[in-house]
């Protein structure tokens, strides 16, 4: 449920905002793109509450375009004087230039349509106050009955909008509630996270017990060899697999680039069969908006199906170069091109538990961080495993062993892929608050 006072702006607001910049003399075309977000964050270290944050943020993005350039400004105030001086520098900007040869100029409403809002909005997520921040820290603390608990609880909403002289007019907005929990016994550390665009479908409790259960069950590791193991990774390790799997190839400018294994490999198997992976923003635990920051509808885009890579998510730009539909996924950048934000990984018919029961002789890991890219081409990644991963033997999990460092390319693991979990686990993203991935756990059977 939605109610307009709540948000941090309101799409007349937004609206009335965009007008003043949207017939500016000498200008091709004007896009506004206006943003407003309001976070309240409360973190805990050794156990304790440690800081508590309020933030507000109005932000406006304003891209003058003439026939072959373009030039944007920005503005944090968004009375109609300090829109219409930004339009200004935005024009001067464009005037001053080189000229673009592959500017498409800004989309055209009559070509690419009108947006439906996905409005995954909660109000109580968007107001919960300081004091219910604080007891759900409480709660997630008494979950974990350890003395050196840290983590964040984090609510926020968010409103988006874009608005051109060419047609364009949306709004959408989200909220978010986010928690992540790590307990430290000294000798062993545990994970536990979660996250919803609403606070009531966040068990705060159940991720600190996770932590704790982990943290216990993680005492006296013991080495293992280095080798090529089969693994059960849990969602939040997936989920940074799928993570780099975006940023390295599924957009189209990568793809151009041939930085991308779409570049050579569209309609090749890359994946297991059981493998479709989606930019989604309408799955029912992604969180994000209806279109991108150039006002374009987003659209599911089937990146790989049944193991088969089918094509990138484009933006108007890139979908000009290539000839093919747009899909709405530009980022704001033109340099980094289009990206999908809304991950999702299509759940498969196991449970938790016969995943696990498959394994003969491996390893089940809960989750990787100082995770980087060694090759893009390739998706080869390189990272550390944390905060618990354990032995599995003839299907039964059993001792803890200390962390490793791999070194695995994501195209390669999804290939190996033997099972995938029913049970999907939405994850925020490490930074901003913009996307989500939506994956299960999967068996993987050499990583």
């Amino acid at each position: 449920m939605r109610t307009a006072a709540l948000l941090p702006l309101d799409s007349d607001e937004a609206r009335a905002a965009a007008g003043s910049a949207l017939e500016l003399p000498g200008a091709a075309g004007v896009e506004v793109l206006i943003s407003g977000s309001s976070t309240g964050l409360t973190r805990y270290a050794r156990s304790q509450i440690i800081q508590n944050t309020i933030r507000s943020e109005l932000h406006a993005h304003v891209r003058v375009a003439l026939e072959d350039r373009f030039g944007s400004a920005g503005t944090t105030r968004l009375d109609p004087e300090s829109i219409r001086a930004a339009a200004e520098r935005a024009l001067r900007a464009a005037k001053a230039a080189p000229p673009d040869e592959d500017f498409p100029g800004l989309p055209e409403v009559s070509e690419v349509g009108r947006s439906e809002p996905v409005l995954r909005w909660d109000d109580d997520t968007a107001t919960l106050p300081a004091q219910r921040r604080a007891d759900a820290v409480g709660e997630i603390l008494d979950a974990t009955a350890s003395d050196n608990a840290a983590g964040i609880f984090s609510t926020s909403g968010h409103c988006y909008a874009v608005f051109s002289s060419t047609g364009v007019d949306c709004f959408d907005a989200f909220t978010r509630c986010v928690t992540t929990c790590l307990v430290d016994t000294g000798d062993s550390t545990g994970w536990g996270e979660a996250s919803s665009f609403a606070a009531d479908l966040v068990d705060v409790g159940a991720s600190g017990k996770r932590a704790a259960q982990k943290a216990l069950a993680s005492k006296d590791a013991i080495d293992a060899d280095p080798g090529i193991y089969e693994v059960i990774l849990e969602p939040s390790a997936t989920a940074t697999l799928l993570d780099f799997l975006a940023y390295t190839g599924l957009g189209a400018k990568q793809m151009i680039d041939g930085e991308s294994f779409l570049s050579e490999r569209i309609g090749q198997k890359v994946a297991a069969d059981s493998v479709t992976v989606a930019d989604d923003v309408r799955n029912e635990l992604s969180v994000g908006t209806a279109f991108d920051f150039e006002g374009v509808p987003k659209k599911r885009v089937e990146v790989i199906v049944g193991g088969v890579a089918t094509g990138p998510v484009t933006d108007l730009r890139t979908s000009r170069k290539l000839d093919v539909a747009n899909t709405g996924h530009a980022s704001g950048s033109n340099e980094f091109g289009p990206y999908a934000a809304n991950i999702v990984l299509e759940p498969g018919d196991l449970t938790y538990e016969e995943l696990i029961a498959g394994v003969d002789d491996g390893f089940l890991v809960t989750r990787f961080h100082y995770t980087n890219v060694l090759d893009r081409p390739s998706t080869l990644l390189t990272g550390m495993t944390r905060d618990g991963i354990f032995r599995i033997s003839k299907g039964e999990v059993g001792q803890p062993v200390h962390n490793f460092r791999f070194a695995q390319s994501v195209l390669d693991a999804l290939g190996a892929v033997t099972g995938i979990g029913r049970d999907q686990l939405a994850i925020a993203p490490d930074y901003g608050a913009y996307g989500s991935t939506v994956t299960p756990a999967v068996r993987i059977s050499g990583f």
